[in-house]
């Protein structure tokens, strides 16, 4: 097994524990952010999942728009959903759960539609992810949209929270947390442009250490 292969394996173990430790916590206090993030690291496990299908045995259509539509399209959105949860009172969250919603089965139905050539999934040695399979309108711009938000909401969400923490000398572990959340925010929303340009490696541990920095601060925050 190459190590390309051992860090996307670690991803998937870390992110499949994570959703379970979540969605436990979701059934104990029924809190909605909970729900939403449960649903966000599913959908993480199953891009990483995809991931390291495609690194054993190489793309095919189904584990690209697999991998494209839980990964790419919806987990930074649906992680930056859950913050919301957490800063806005439920009604204004639910309205913007209606509307990411709406705009997620768009970007769904479209990658699942869409026609792939098998060339287009054919990369060079140093290019792991197929670029440029998917057109710019409408399936990268439902993309860029998405990811915009859930990384304004989730990594800003936490680390303008850890900024109010940490004001506050009394919770200084409180705004740890945060900070390595929004941190964690952060380095995942530039994995794919660190890939591009530092190869395939350090995508995969940008990913991996995304997922670590997410999952220490949600422990140090449960407490």
């Amino acid at each position: 097994m190459t190590i390309n292969a051992l860090i996307s394996g670690a991803s998937v173990i870390l992110a499949s524990g994570f959703t379970v430790l979540v969605l436990r916590q979701y059934r104990a206090r029924r809190k909605t952010y909970q729900l939403t993030w449960s649903i966000a690291l599913a959908l993480w496990t199953i891009a990483v999942s995809a991931e390291l299908l495609a690194t054993l045995n190489g793309w095919s259509a189904w584990t690209y728009r697999v991998y494209y539509a839980a990964g790419a399209l919806l987990v930074a959105a649906w992680l930056g959903m859950g913050t919301l949860y957490l800063i806005l009172p439920k009604p204004r969250a639910d309205m913007i759960q209606s509307v990411l919603a709406m705009f997620s089965l768009l970007g769904v139905l479209l990658i699942a539609g869409w026609h792939i050539a098998p060339e287009q999934l054919q990369t060079p040695p140093d290019q792991f992810l197929p670029l440029r399979v998917f057109p710019f309108f409408p399936v990268q711009l439902i993309l860029i949209l998405l990811n915009t938000f859930g990384t304004l909401a989730f990594a800003g969400g936490a680390l303008w929270s850890a900024y109010k923490f940490a004001r506050s000398r009394a919770m200084g572990a409180r705004a740890l947390a945060t900070a390595l959340i929004g941190i964690g925010g952060l380095i995942a929303a530039t994995a794919h442009t660190l890939g591009v340009f530092g190869g395939v490696e350090l995508f995969r541990v940008s990913e991996l250490v995304a997922l670590v920095f997410i999952f220490v601060g949600y422990l140090l925050s449960a407490k």
